[in-house]
């Protein structure tokens, strides 16, 4: 059984939110940087930080370089050339956490 769970970004240029992905407590921030017209999240596995300023590049496996037993977090552009402010709230670009059994 696949285990697909998208990660829902509003409308705001910089926000917080806690889930749990693969069985541990997630903290992103997710923020929009208008000189680079890019967003980027920091990343806090329970009670560490672990990631800062990671940017959201499309296609990629968010998570590969680093084993935090979470599995896989990608963005996909679904209706966008680029991520740009306005294609994560509007959902034209999606972050998407696939769960360690099935990125394995």
């Amino acid at each position: 059984m696949m285990a697909v769970t998208e990660l829902l970004i509003s409308d705001a240029a910089d926000q917080k939110f806690t889930t749990v992905l693969s069985g541990q407590r997630c903290t992103f921030r997710f923020r929009y940087n208008p000189t680079n017209d890019r967003w980027s999240f920091d990343l806090r596995i329970g009670d560490r930080d672990v990631l800062f300023g990671r940017r959201v590049v499309p296609g990629a496996d968010l998570l590969d370089p680093f084993q935090f037993g979470l599995g896989s977090v990608i963005a996909a552009l679904v209706d966008a050339d680029e991520p740009n402010r306005e294609s994560l709230p509007e959902r034209r670009m999606r972050i998407y956490h696939i769960s360690e059994s099935v990125a394995a």
